[in-house]
């Protein structure tokens, strides 16, 4: 599996920085079909990491941050006091773009797939969507081996988002499209209690939220 992470990981990076180049830091570039849709993610990601914790303030680790969307979003909609963020990605000119540009001074950005430190949360949004290969199974471990490595460093829960289908598939748009059963049970079986949140106005899309024990 090390050997086919490191070529899934090599083949992403060279797709979101060519996207990137294209689209710049939009929605598009990190192949959002839209803010509003993009947004409202954020919205459920940040809604469930508040309930989860009892202090006022915690710590976020934003895995596959791109451009730092996220971090805007915070910015504009909540007290930067209340969090304390981290953002990783696997491309270096992703993360230098972050760094270099005009972010709020309180979030960090780093490259990598997971923390590098103890976080409360960890947000994945659409991170593991675009998929490096049209083999399910083979994504689908390359998925949970990520969520493995991202849980050893998280505290409270991980929240992440995917596409659902009524089957696990690869479109040919390589969009993976996961089957919500087989994700939860996977998830409470090699991690912990597992709920998921659907929206109405993302009909293909879950969030699902696994709690430590």
């Amino acid at each position: 599996m090390h050997k086919i992470r490191e070529k899934f990981d090599a083949e992403l990076q060279k797709k979101y920085e060519k996207r990137f180049l294209k689209y710049g830091a939009t929605p598009e570039g990190s192949y959002w079909l839209n803010s509003s849709r993009q947004n409202l993610r954020f919205k459920i990601l940040l809604q469930e990491a508040t309930k989860l914790q009892k202090q006022q303030s915690f710590s976020v680790g934003d895995i596959g941050c791109g451009y730092g969307a996220l971090a805007q979003y915070i910015s504009k909609n909540m007290s930067s006091k209340d969090i304390q963020y981290y953002g990783y990605d696997i491309s270096k000119k992703l993360i230098n773009y972050c760094q270099n540009s005009q972010h709020p001074k309180w979030a960090n950005f780093r490259i990598g797939s997971k923390p590098h430190i103890d976080v409360d949360i960890c947000l994945i949004s659409g991170t593991y969507n675009l998929s490096a290969t049209r083999n399910v199974e083979q994504w689908e471990d390359y998925i949970f081996k990520n969520l493995s490595d991202c849980w050893y460093k998280t505290k409270t829960a991980i929240i992440f988002n995917l596409q659902i289908s009524h089957r696990a598939q690869v479109s040919s748009g390589n969009i993976f499209y996961g089957d919500k059963s087989i994700i939860l049970k996977r998830c409470n079986i090699e991690f912990g209690p597992t709920l998921f949140v659907d929206h109405a106005s993302l009909p293909h899309d879950t969030t699902f939220v696994v709690q430590s024990k």
